[in-house]
């Protein structure tokens, strides 16, 4: 039976975060928000195959470049923009490196414009990325290596936008003193950003019904899986209501990692799970050779830990988990993107500005801890959304009861609306009002998210999702070549091309100890008692300096 009361979870005192952000300690700190976007596609060949050639070098090394790099496949493409507070330069540094990237790719090459792969040839013809002969380039080969073994290959080419974002110091500072607490100032950041992570954990549903722009994918991908979607065509398999098969159980995920404990309460609980994991052996991986993945633990890495969202450190010196154990978090990353096929870049500013505005009511709203319970019902919402969420009535799981997805939504919605009125000014260059109206209108009518368009789309044309996504690539492809940028910023990115392969030609040239002593090196975990770590041990930090034998290049 449906239950008319609103949920707990979305009651939010709107007045009290209004007043926080029109106050005088807070007034001007969103100026200085920081994001940056990381886009993954994969390189097809002219006629949309995936690609076999490796990594360009006129692109630069994979292994060193800032910005353009490969996530797992030698074809998937990562470009990275740095995180800066000016919106309009993320995103013109955005398309400055599609353009670099397509002005250099080789001839008659795409980027493919969807997150779900293309049609895909057997698991042996698809290339894993390479880096090198350095210590660091064949490690993070080697991770690949188990990830391919682990959950294999066709998940990996899934690509998606991961959106990193912080809240600057002065923002913290005000709201440390709203809040009158007794924390230390770098305590009170790391608790608000699980606090934050809590509500996009909550509400973060809204993600792929607004955003979700997979409702489709070849066939090819499919091998192997239980066949519950249906046939669109020959090549083709859909959810008619489907808003992200990437978000869904058939997309990106790790039954392994799902029935392992990881809570998102505060640091030191994070870092135990995330310690345990890290260290406890796995049945599944166990019985890998050496020489098929780093070791045989739940997670090789600490970036092997799959999720919608993610707490994270900017520290390229120290592993990741120690780190985070010394200096708390600084930003987070927002895991739950999908490639929008419709737009060039994938993603577009009014997105971005709807981004930060939820993040933020993440980051206020409160956000009590969460039980296992809550968790369950989480996973079991997104699962509904990514491949039920237009359906019309869906009512989705909530702690106080099933509720239709659109009457979950509006208390939301309503909030971030006023929000977004308070936010708003004649000096913001940030029209916030304009991206909640277009957000909102989705749950009017869902015949305008991304999902319902692409295949309204492929429906008017008549034509697979391969081939449809292919002709978007293309329309994109010209788009890229045509855009202008300057000489100076031309010759900058071709400079740190050039820059990234004398220094990979570096690190292969200085090899301290052998691969076998180095990728034991990297593997060390500083848990009080590893030997222990099958049952939730605390996590003592050290010092950073008892710890320089953890330095680790970031693993990405």
């Amino acid at each position: 039976m449906r239950n008319e009361a609103i949920p707990s979870e979305v009651k939010t005192p709107v007045i009290e975060m209004l007043a926080f952000l029109a106050s005088d300690q807070a007034k001007g700190t969103l100026r200085d928000v920081r994001r940056g976007i990381e886009r993954e596609m994969v390189r097809i060949t002219p006629n949309g195959a995936l690609s076999q050639r490796p990594h360009p070098l006129s692109l630069g090394s994979a292994l060193t470049h800032p910005y353009v790099t490969t996530d797992f496949s030698e074809v998937q493409l990562e470009l990275v923009t740095p995180a800066v507070n000016e919106r309009s330069n993320t995103f013109e540094t955005l398309a400055s490196l599609h353009h670099f990237v397509a002005a250099k790719l080789n001839e008659g090459e795409l980027m493919w414009a969807a997150s779900m792969p293309p049609a895909l040839p057997d698991e042996h013809d698809i290339p894993i990325a390479r880096y090198g002969t350095s210590n660091a380039g064949m490690l993070k080969a080697r991770y690949r290596e188990g990830l391919a073994n682990r959950y294999g290959k066709r998940m990996q080419l899934i690509s998606g936008i991961h959106y990193n974002f912080s809240l600057p110091d002065s923002f913290w500072k005000a709201l440390h003193v709203h809040t009158e607490s007794k924390l230390p100032l770098e305590t009170f950041v790391s608790d608000r950003y699980f606090h934050l992570i809590r509500n996009v954990l909550r509400h973060g549903w809204i993600i792929p019904y607004l955003f979700g722009a997979s409702p489709a994918v070849d066939k090819s991908y499919l091998q192997g899986k239980p066949r519950a979607l249906e046939q669109w065509d020959e090549t083709t398999d859909y959810f008619p209501w489907a808003t992200s098969l990437r978000l869904s159980n058939l997309g990106y995920g790790s039954s392994e990692q799902s029935h392992f404990p990881m809570s998102f309460n505060n640091k030191e609980e994070y870092l135990t799970g995330l310690c345990n994991a890290l260290t406890k052996p796995s049945k599944r991986y166990t019985h890998l050779a050496r020489d098929q993945q780093l070791n045989g633990a739940v997670l090789q890495l600490e970036n092997e830990l799959y999720g919608s969202v993610r707490p994270k450190i900017v520290n390229a010196e120290m592993r990741p988990l120690v780190a985070m154990c010394h200096y708390g978090v600084q930003y987070i990353e927002l895991r739950s993107l999908d490639n929008n096929p419709l737009l060039p870049l994938g993603i577009d500013e009014l997105q971005s500005q709807f981004l930060d505005l939820f993040l933020i009511y993440s980051a206020l709203a409160p956000s009590p801890k969460m039980s296992e319970q809550e968790s369950t019902l989480i996973m079991k919402r997104q699962e509904l959304v990514a491949t039920q969420g237009r359906k019309p009535g869906l009512m989705l799981p909530t702690m106080d009861g099933d509720i239709s997805l659109v009457d979950l939504a509006a208390p939301l919605m309503n909030t971030l609306a006023e929000m977004a009125k308070g936010m708003s000014s004649p000096q913001q260059r940030d029209d916030y009002e304009s991206a909640v109206m277009r957000e909102k209108a989705k749950f009017e009518d869902s015949a305008l998210t991304p999902s319902a368009q692409v295949l309204t789309r492929m429906k008017q044309e008549n034509q697979s999702h391969t081939t449809f996504i292919h002709a978007c690539s293309q329309q994109h492809m010209q788009g890229y070549l045509d855009k202008t940028i300057s000489l100076d910023e031309m010759t900058k990115l071709e400079s740190l091309a050039k820059a990234s392969l004398f220094k990979q030609k570096q690190l292969e040239a200085v090899q301290e100890v052998s691969f076998g002593e180095y990728v034991a090196q990297k593997s060390l975990i500083d848990c009080d008692d590893p030997s222990q770590a099958t049952s939730l041990q605390p996590i003592r930090c050290h010092s950073p300096q008892s710890q320089a034998n953890q330095a680790q290049e970031t693993i990405v």
